[in-house]
């Protein structure tokens, strides 16, 4: 629970293109670290779970990942709500999270219910992301 009050808090000031000053620099940037860390977890687990074959991973990594799969659905809730405001959202966090996609498809084929489970509702959230917004 900490973890994921710290992350949302992370997302409140990570948004905004408007966001100035040193704080806004320092979210921005520890945002786009966490996404390149929630990628890299991605990757791993897909590439170790391969390798384990009828092995199953260990909790802490099946924990992990799906922390990383409930962040990644938190931060696409957000985003969606901030655009449904007709708030502007930073172009960086957005394609940070763009190419997470290609990692989320790759677990597609894990072999845990939970992991299965929290993918969907990622999945499920980036097709909210990817309707058009409307006009202004």
């Amino acid at each position: 629970q900490f973890a994921k009050a710290c992350f949302e808090t992370l997302l409140q000031f990570s948004f905004y293109e408007a966001s100035s000053g040193p704080q806004g620099d320092v979210s921005k940037m520890a945002l786009g670290t966490l996404l390149k860390r929630c990628q890299e977890v991605l990757k791993n687990y897909v590439k170790d779970e391969k390798l384990s074959g009828r092995c199953p991973l260990p909790r802490s990594r099946m924990a992990e990942i799906a922390f990383v799969m409930r962040a990644i659905s938190s931060l696409i809730n957000s985003l969606q709500a901030r655009r449904d405001k007709m708030t502007d959202i930073d172009v960086e966090v957005w394609n940070h999270v763009v190419e997470l996609y290609p990692f989320l498809i790759d677990c597609i084929t894990c072999n845990s219910n939970e992991v299965r489970e929290t993918l969907k509702e990622a999945l499920h959230q980036f097709k909210d992301l990817l309707v058009a917004p409307s006009p202004r």
